[in-house]
Parts: C-alpha cells; sequence; structure tokens
C-alpha cells in the first residue's frame, strides 16, 4: 500500500498544474477517470508546502468545467447528427426545464455521476449563462473537498488552519448563493 501511495505522490507531482487541468478535463468528459487519484495526492503535496493549494483548486476545477462544456457540445454535435427521435429529446427538455439547474449543480457533487449530467444538458440546450457558473461552483466544492482530504494529511500545522479556513469560507458562500437560488426557483415556480 505505501508503494501505491508513494507511486500516486509522485506521478502527482511529477504532473504539475497544467497536468492536474488536463487529467481533470478528462475527469469532466465521459471518460471514466477517478479525480481522486491526483487531487487527494496534491493536497497532500500542498500541505507540504510543494505546491499552491489555490493554482490546485482553480486547474483542478476549471479542467473540470472543461471537460463538462465538451461534454455540452458533443452532446449537441451527437443530437442534431444521430438522434431523430424527437420524444427522447423532448423528455429530456422538459426534464431540463423544471430541474436542469438544480441538477447541473448537484450532479458534480455525486461521485460517478458528475460528468455525465453535461451529456443531457447540452441536449436540452440549457442556457451556457446557467450551465457554466453552475458546473464550476459544484466542480469547485468537489475540487476543494478532495484536496482538504489530502491536505489534512499533511505535516504543515499553522497552514492547516489557513486552508481549512478558507475552505470553510469557500464552503459557505457557495451554500449562501445555492440557497438563494433554490429560493428564487421556489418563489418562482409558485
Amino acid at each position: 500500500m505505501d508503494y501505491f501511495i508513494h507511486i500516486l505522490l509522485v506521478f502527482s507531482d511529477k504532473i504539475g498544474y497544467v497536468g492536474l487541468y488536463i487529467y481533470m478535463f478528462l475527469v469532466g468528459t465521459f471518460v471514466p477517470v477517478p479525480s481522486e487519484l491526483v487531487l487527494i495526492p496534491n493536497g497532500y503535496l500542498s500541505s507540504m508546502g510543494e505546491k499552491s493549494y489555490l493554482l490546485l483548486l482553480l486547474c483542478g476545477a476549471a479542467g473540470s468545467l472543461s471537460g463538462a462544456i465538451f461534454n455540452y457540445f458533443f452532446s449537441l454535435y451527437i443530437a442534431k447528427r444521430f438522434l431523430r427521435k424527437k420524444r427522447i429529446l423532448g423528455k429530456v427538455t422538459r426534464f431540463f426545464r423544471k430541474h436542469g439547474k438544480i441538477s447541473v449543480f448537484l450532479a458534480p457533487l455525486t461521485p460517478g455521476l458528475g460528468q455525465y449530467i453535461s451529456i443531457p444538458a447540452g441536449l436540452s440546450r440549457l442556457k451556457l449563462r446557467y450551465f457554466i457558473p453552475l458546473t464550476f461552483s459544484a466542480n469547485l466544492i468537489w475540487v476543494n473537498f478532495m484536496l482538504l482530504v489530502g491536505y489534512v494529511f499533511g505535516e504543515g500545522k499553522a497552514s492547516h488552519q489557513k486552508v481549512i479556513y478558507v475552505s470553510l469560507l469557500l464552503l459557505c458562500i457557495v451554500i449562501v448563493i445555492s440557497s438563494i437560488y433554490v429560493f428564487l426557483q421556489l418563489r418562482k415556480n409558485r
């Protein structure tokens, strides 16, 4: 087990920030690649002072968002090219008109489901002005959580408090924004 952990740490160290972005791009697409394999070791490396937590957070969330945008436009291409059954697209579109925004926000927080929600979002042509910020916010929460798990196992006690406070602040901001959004949607639907 120690050897496997060592390999993950060396791999995470060698890929750098651009490699993390590319890896998380793959995570954001329909390719079934687990984000935990690089995020947790990178969080650990950050606690050791070898990497910037903020840069890891931004590269990871931006990579996931880029992969989701790829899925979004790929699904539009597939819909135009191959899906001729309007009934299927109609069901997806009706669902996304009613539950699309909250689905796009919650799905990336669900392991194994997050990268696939962008496909029906693209099929239903969910507006990008909703899709991008909701997807980025959810990915920011997920990446932060995974990095934080690795960070907690590190050794930098003084910096632990800073990251934990920043993470809690970020989580509070996202919860407040999400709560306002849900409240406005419920009020609108009445």
